[in-house]
């Protein structure tokens, strides 16, 4: 199996890449010209390197050559207000489209994007693969139009193509910023948290099994289209936070509520999972475990 992966050095990418190498796979780790990081994963056994920016992802199918299966997590602009920008937006839609076509042009047999919860836009109800998608910020709305852009140049071509849409993932290396990796800090200090109402439902998927469920899509025979990754453990944000207190027994006071909320609205995360489920995943790794799991790692 030989497998391309861009981005590879960022949160998804990087244990992707691990995890591949693992299993015997031939790996070609794309990363920015210029990565810090390239140098550590070019070590990563059974692994190549290659420099390429998104904007010369024209030029990927050819640097790579023929794959069995290419995953393309490289995408600007996925936190905060640069989600509202859409000239930025559209051309991280224009560039993964080139890469789409450059890839299948020298070979590519299978497509693996990476799809987001932003794509289905506010809802309060479960959400399943069926579930209209309605995007509320530029970052959805591209994503969108990726995915059935992608997903209808990949039939035409007879080129399978998946899209794990991700809900709400944490773990090791997280962003700083997210609601757990900056209350874990706070918390293990006993500071002080102040967020808004968290009273939105929601369900965090440990990366780890994010990760043996994009393996999954990338070898195994199933449907093409798209799959969404959750838990299953869908419960009110608040009990989560207070969960994670109870964790690290810690002394930290929680001013829910102090916090508004952003422009994009109060957003609920309820997936359902059966479709990938289907696959044969299943998630392993429970909220504690996840919790204790980052915790080691800060420690280390």
């Amino acid at each position: 199996m030989k497998i391309c992966i861009t981005a590879a050095n960022c949160f998804i990418g990087l244990p992707l890449v691990k995890k591949a190498a693992e299993l015997g796979w031939e790996v070609i780790a794309v990363v920015r010209v210029g990565n810090k990081q390239k140098d550590f994963i070019a070590t990563i056994q059974n692994t190549k390197v290659i420099e390429l920016n998104l904007e010369d992802y024209d030029q990927l199918g050819a640097l790579v050559g023929p794959v069995d299966c290419a995953v393309l997590l490289t995408w600007n602009g996925t936190r905060g207000k640069t989600r509202l920008d859409d000239e930025l937006q559209k051309t991280n839609y224009e560039n993964n489209m080139k890469a789409v076509k450059s890839l299948i042009d020298f070979g590519c047999k299978r497509i693996v994007t990476a799809g987001s919860q932003a794509e289905y836009g506010i809802s309060n109800e479960m959400i399943s693969e069926k579930t209209e998608c309605k995007p509320n910020t530029a970052y959805g709305k591209y994503k969108v139009l990726f995915y059935k852009d992608a997903y209808n140049y990949c039939k035409e071509n007879n080129v399978s193509l998946k899209e794990p849409r991700f809900f709400s993932l944490y773990g090791p290396g997280d962003y700083e910023n997210t609601l757990i990796m900056s209350n874990i800090k706070k918390m293990r200090a006993n500071e002080t948290c102040d967020m808004t109402p968290c009273t939105q439902m929601w369900d965090y998927l440990f990366v780890d099994d994010a990760i043996e469920g994009i393996i999954g899509l990338c070898h195994k025979e199933c449907d093409d289209g798209a799959y969404n990754f959750g838990s299953g453990d869908c419960r009110q944000l608040k009990e989560f936070v207070q969960e994670m207190k109870n964790i690290l027994k810690s002394d930290s006071k929680l001013n829910f509520g102090t916090v508004p909320y952003t422009a994009a609205g109060i957003v609920s995360i309820q997936p359902d999972i059966h479709k990938l489920k289907s696959t044969g995943w299943k998630p392993k790794v429970s909220f504690k475990d996840g919790v204790e799991k980052i915790v080691k790692a800060m420690e280390k």
